[in-house]
């Protein structure tokens, strides 16, 4: 998270506590829908980067997905999924490597990010359009994913809605509560707002948060999986990958140093140690 305000935020956040104080539904609504936007970027510009894959769509919930794909469709399938507020060529850098492997690779946008259609989008969804993406695509072997989308296949292995037999989970979240804490000390929510919200989003999509967190459902996995989470990641603490890799049976966790939440994806130790994973028989 950022460690300072700028004076536009400073004036958002004044705004919304005193929202909260004098319009408690207003705020809770805001409050909800500030949760459930992510920020744009990406778009067309970053889809080129794509450019020497086979683009296509699929559908969710009336919205259009972005999808791209590269190799030979009788290969293995490995699906890469970014993030929060990311994109599909911020997982690039692994593509050619699983290729290389003797792997087909499938990158998407998560929906309301990059080029797929949407404004409001949340864990939920991201485990349910992976879902289709699996299903889709006649099933696929392994999964990469970074941070949030790390946390939509543990949420996919334990509805059994698709299956994988490697996971390779980048930064990814161990509880959606205490990260929820953290978004509301940003903009100055007070703690009965922040429940409030919390509890507007569990009605919107019909599951209570203690059912999304991946430590809680990571001790009945039996996927093979592998964490790696950087010391300096202040986006997503270290702490919690490593308590993800500890409930997960069997899990291994892998630690950097200096990369912090985004550059992970970009170093080659890191994508070495994935593949190899990934790879191993």
């Amino acid at each position: 998270m950022p460690q300072s305000l700028s004076l536009p935020r400073i004036s958002t956040n004044v705004r919304f506590a005193a929202s909260a104080l004098l319009f408690p539904e207003l705020a809770g609504a805001w409050a909800e829908r500030l949760f459930l936007t992510p920020p744009r970027h990406g778009g067309i510009a970053a889809a080129l980067d794509l450019i020497d894959a086979r683009a296509s769509l699929i559908e969710h919930k009336g919205r259009h997905i972005a999808t791209w794909r590269w190799g030979s469709r009788d290969a293995p399938l490995v699906v890469l999924a970014h993030g929060w507020g990311g994109y599909a060529a911020q997982m690039r850098a692994f593509v050619f490597p699983l290729l290389s492997a003797g792997y087909q690779v499938l990158a998407y946008d998560q929906p309301a990010h990059g080029v797929s259609e949407g404004r409001l989008t949340g864990l939920p969804d991201f485990a349910e359009v992976l879902t289709e993406i699996a299903w889709h695509h006649g099933g696929a072997y392994a999964f990469v994913g970074h941070s949030l989308g790390a946390a939509a296949a543990g949420l996919v292995l334990a509805t059994r809605k698709a299956r994988f037999e490697k996971v390779v989970l980048v930064s990814p979240p161990a509880d959606l509560v205490g990260y929820s804490r953290r978004f509301a000390r940003w903009h100055w929510m007070p703690e009965a707002l922040r429940r409030a919200m919390q509890g507007a989003i569990e009605e919107r999509y019909g599951v209570r948060w203690e059912e999304l967190e991946l430590a809680r459902v990571a001790p009945r996995l039996t996927a093979q999986a592998l964490v790696i989470h950087d010391r300096d990641d202040r986006m997503v603490p270290w702490k919690q990958g490593a308590a993800v890799a500890q409930y997960w049976r069997g899990a291994r966790l892998v630690t950097t140093q200096g990369l912090g939440h985004g550059r992970i994806l970009m170093d080659d130790a890191v994508i070495s140690a994935a593949v190899a994973f990934v790879d191993a028989r």
